[in-house]
C-alpha cells in the first residue's frame, strides 16, 4: 500500500496530504481509530477486479481533478488500458500502477489474453472529503513541479 501512496503523492501531492490529514483526524478519534489505525492507505476507498472485464466507464464518486490509481497483478498474458478521450490503448502488464482522472476519462480493459488478472483501484470519495473540510482540492499543474526545482 505504501508506494500506492508514493504514486500519489508524486503525481497529486495536494490529494496525497487531504487523504493523510483525514487518515490521521480518523486515528485519533475515539470511534474510528481502532478501524483506521488498520487503514494504510491516504486513499479512502478500494476497488479489487478479479478476472473481470472492465467495460468502458467513468468512475462519478471522486472530481474531475483527482487521479485514480490503478495497479494490475496476475499471471495473464496480455491487457490493454483503453483511455478513449486520449485516444489511448495502453499496454498494461502484471505490475503496472496508471494514476489518471478515472472521474474524467472513459477507461476500460476488454480483454487480458490468458491467466488470471487482479486490479486494485484507488480512489477518492468527494463525500467524504467534504466531511473533512478537503474536497477544495484542485487540479495538479505543472507549475507545481516548476516551482519545486
Amino acid at each position: 500500500m505504501a508506494i500506492l501512496n508514493d504514486v500519489l503523492e508524486l503525481t497529486h501531492p495536494e490529494l496525497y496530504q487531504a487523504g493523510k490529514e483525514i487518515l490521521a483526524r480518523l486515528r485519533q478519534d475515539e470511534l474510528t481509530n481502532h478501524k483506521a489505525s488498520l487503514w494504510s492507505s491516504v486513499f479512502t476507498g478500494i476497488s479489487v477486479m478479479a478476472n473481470r472485464l472492465t467495460k468502458p466507464h467513468i468512475d462519478r464518486n471522486g472530481s474531475h481533478a483527482w487521479y485514480d490509481v490503478l495497479t494490475t497483478i496476475g499471471s495473464y498474458s496480455n491487457a490493454t488500458l483503453r483511455l478513449q478521450e486520449l485516444g489511448l490503448d495502453l499496454h498494461y502488464p502484471s505490475g503496472t500502477v496508471v494514476a489518471f482522472c478515472a472521474n474524467l476519462l472513459t477507461h476500460e480493459v476488454d480483454s487480458w489474453g490468458e491467466g488470471d488478472r487482479i486490479c486494485y483501484a484507488m480512489f477518492m470519495r468527494k463525500a467524504v472529503l467534504r466531511h473533512f473540510g478537503k474536497d477544495a482540492v484542485g487540479w495538479m499543474t505543472q507549475g507545481f513541479y516548476s516551482q519545486k526545482i
